[in-house]
């Protein structure tokens, strides 16, 4: 018996090496292994993408990480609720800076990189990130290469091309595996009514996809690679032992919530609505908030669904009335890919409504603007 498993054993421990072995590199340059116990504390990080600089046309100059920002995202690790909130901030939002005058927020990159950039975000939102983590566009076409592909639903055709900047987007609606460069043209495409706005909701349901393929069977089996792949083009404060926790803390699986700068299009640009924005603050970067009692009367909700869902439209809007809710129709291009219901904000609005409905909720940037939640049906929606 002990004969037979002897192979097998090490068997195991070849795999196993093999599986290990794409993370020995990057151990090594940050001497950083997943640490058991994660972070002890919550930690914030300032987290942005870095365009791609040029010498001349269609010529990439050495990758300095001093591009324009580009996918702004104010982080927060938070071990104490296994939680991971994310707000993006719009990089055309307009910020001042004493010495500096105005500038839209991602311009303050290239006027003086990380810490600057750390600078004009917190004057933005009032939150201040203790670390920073740069990441350049090749971070993300390799590492999606690397995760196999990112499962997404494309809403609507997307063509653009910048000859100068070897950009060229050609995404069809519908339910599919993006690659590398398909899934950087999604992250990057505006031109559409929302423009720099619909581009971050985009990006935040790239966001909960991401997560959900990584923790995958396929996904984990894949992570060594990933990281291999994606450490070159990255840039971080983090010491040695804040990146070890940060990935014990990652393995524990924490929930994800994303927002959007709680804001309205107004005066040229996004414009910030201070009120809200105090509420997110102190709801996901702060000690939180006590909850009353939380009415859904009033409130006006999205209802989002796609091509042969109108009767179904029509019932979930009956449902909705009858909660005494103001029903907004948005018909879509495509048929949602689940039922949920979406709020960005605090959250409270949106477990309420999945709670009478007996729908999931998320807190997320991509509910629909101008609507106080968002009902998206998809095929199993139960109002039939």
């Amino acid at each position: 018996m002990r004969r037979a498993l002897l192979p097998l054993a090490l068997l195991f421990l070849l795999a196993l090496g093999l599986w290990a072995y794409p993370l020995v590199g990057p151990a090594v340059r940050h001497g950083a292994l997943p640490h058991p116990g994660g972070l002890r504390e919550p930690l914030t990080l300032l987290v942005y993408g870095s365009s791609p600089e040029y010498l001349g046309y269609h010529r990439r100059a050495p990758e300095r990480f001093r591009g324009l920002a580009d996918t702004i995202l104010l982080v927060r690790l938070d071990p104490g609720r296994n939680r991971v909130a994310v707000l993006s901030v719009p990089r055309d939002l307009w910020v001042e800076l004493p010495g500096y005058g105005g500038h839209k927020v991602n311009a303050y990159s290239p006027l003086g990189g990380p810490n600057l950039m750390v600078e004009a975000v917190a004057r933005a939102t009032g939150v201040r990130a203790e670390r920073y983590l740069v990441v350049s566009t090749e971070a993300l076409r390799k590492g999606v290469e690397a995760l196999g592909g990112v499962r997404l639903c494309v809403e609507k055709p997307m063509r653009y091309r910048d000859r100068a900047a070897g950009l060229e987007i050609h995404l069809e609606p519908g339910c599919q595996v993006l690659n590398g460069f398909q899934a950087e043209g999604y992250l990057r495409f505006r031109k559409d009514a929302l423009g720099d706005i619909g581009r971050v909701q985009r990006q935040q349901a790239f966001f909960h996809a991401l997560k959900d393929q990584i923790f995958s069977p396929a996904g984990l089996l894949r992570l060594p690679q990933v990281v291999a792949a994606v450490e070159p083009y990255v840039r971080t404060d983090l010491t040695r032992e804040e990146k070890g926790r940060l990935l014990g803390f990652a393995l524990r699986r924490p929930v994800l919530v994303s927002l959007l700068l709680p804001g309205h299009f107004g005066g040229g640009g996004w414009q910030v609505d201070p009120e809200a924005l105090r509420e997110v603050r102190a709801l996901y970067f702060g000690e939180g908030v006590q909850v009353g009692e939380v009415g859904l009367a009033g409130r006006s909700v999205a209802l989002v669904y796609g091509p042969g869902q109108e009767a179904l439209a029509e019932g979930a809007r009956e449902r909705l009335h009858r909660l005494g809710l103001r029903v907004l129709r948005r018909p879509s291009d495509l048929v949602p890919a689940r039922t949920e219901v979406l709020e960005n904000g605090p959250g409270f609005l949106a477990q309420a409504l999945g709670g009478a409905l007996g729908v999931p909720y998320r807190i997320s940037g991509e509910a629909v603007l101008g609507a106080d939640l968002t009902l998206r049906l998809g095929e199993e929606a139960p109002f039939r």
